[in-house]
């Protein structure tokens, strides 16, 4: 049988180009899909095709990047605010400067109104707010509105992180009535809620505070704001003060000028005294011995509340200080730390001399450490 030899190169011609196709394709291949194992090539989910990325978990949730502010208008000078980092339970002084007086100033963060009042200066304003204990770490809009002369309403924003706040945890013992509270106990309970409600529905317009406020007890304060406690190895608990582990019978002085809301013996809090310094700020002195103060009085900065003890639910004697704004609870040691202009609200208010003993009432016997 003859066979043309040019057809015989023609297939051999054509042997070699499929074979190189062939060989390329591989090659390509296995660099598109390496072989499972190797680095940094992870392999598709079943179902999946290469132009569809692989399924990943979800990351976990963190706070919105910080943004930069807007451009202030015109009216606003300035916007700033004490610590100048801001936490978890945080208190915080906003300044506001003006470049025009301005007849009015509101303004808005955390969902909460924020009063501002008026200082030597008729441009600067001055608000004392605060970040709840609960409150996400993340970033925030403190939005503000002004009625500036000549100008009308003004409005501006400020952005404000929030961070996380550094908490402990420990345990305790008390009486096993204060964890599996009995029938008296949980209607007392519902009783003082009504009570304190009440007290923290108290509005004054202004803030009756002048200056810093001051450590209401000769004693160091512990880092138990925040803590989250095991009552009795059965009850979680969040810890929402300071306490100042003082001796039974040690004075107890306002942090600062304001009014008595309430002063009453209750069930967790043993004797209670609550004082409103003005614009939804409230601070809180529990687990006294003796109270030397009634609702409705004025008091100074440093004016006698009463002695300390160990009523209420204890481990034994101290003052426990809460710090209480616009239903936000605040770290009270923190509040001590902030440089607080002056504004001579306390002036007429009850001195901060030690009352005579006659006039002392709201007296009760301490429940003892068991």
């Amino acid at each position: 049988m003859h066979v043309d030899p040019r057809r015989i190169v023609s297939l051999a011609l054509l042997s070699i180009i499929i074979f190189a196709s062939s060989t390329g394709s591989l090659a390509q291949a296995k660099q598109v899909h390496p072989k499972a194992g190797a680095p940094h090539s992870p392999q598709p989910a079943p179902g999946q095709t290469d132009l569809q990325p692989p399924a990943t978990q979800p990351a976990a949730t963190q706070p919105a990047k910080p943004q930069a502010d807007a451009p202030l208008p015109a009216a606003f000078r300035n916007i700033f605010y004490q610590p100048n980092a801001l936490a978890q339970g945080s208190p915080a002084l906003f300044t506001v400067e003006m470049s025009k007086p301005a007849s009015r100033l509101t303004g808005r963060f955390l969902d909460k109104e924020v009063s501002f009042f008026r200082g030597d200066k008729t441009t600067v304003w001055y608000a004392l707010a605060g970040v709840d204990l609960e409150t996400a770490p993340g970033s925030y809009d403190l939005s503000l509105a002004a009625v500036v002369t000549g100008k009308g309403l003004v409005k501006a924003v400020k952005k404000i992180e929030v961070a996380a706040g550094d908490f402990k945890t420990g345990a305790i013992d008390v009486p096993e009535n204060f964890v599996t509270p009995d029938a008296a106990a949980k209607r007392q309970i519902l009783a003082d809620t009504a009570l304190k409600a009440h007290a923290y529905a108290h509005s004054l317009p202004l803030p009756q505070w002048s200056g810093d406020f001051r450590k209401p007890v000769d004693a160091p304060s512990t880092p138990s704001f925040g803590m989250t406690r095991v009552l009795n190895e059965e009850m979680m608990s969040r810890h929402r003060g300071t306490d100042y582990p003082s001796k039974e019978g040690s004075s107890v002085s306002s942090s600062n000028a304001g009014t008595v809301v309430l002063a009453k013996e209750m069930f967790y809090e043993g004797n209670c005294i609550i004082l409103d310094h003005g614009q939804h700020l409230f601070t809180i002195y529990m687990h006294l011995s003796r109270m030397d103060v009634k609702v409705g009085e004025k008091v100074k900065k440093g004016a006698p509340l009463g002695l300390s003890g160990a009523t209420g639910r204890v481990t034994g004697p101290h003052l426990h200080m809460g710090v209480r704004w616009n239903g936000a609870s605040l770290d009270p040691t923190k509040l001590l730390a902030l440089t607080l202009p002056e504004t001579g609200a306390d002036v007429g208010a009850k001195p901060d001399a030690k009352p005579d003993a006659k006039s002392v009432h709201n007296t009760h016997t301490p429940r003892r450490r068991r």
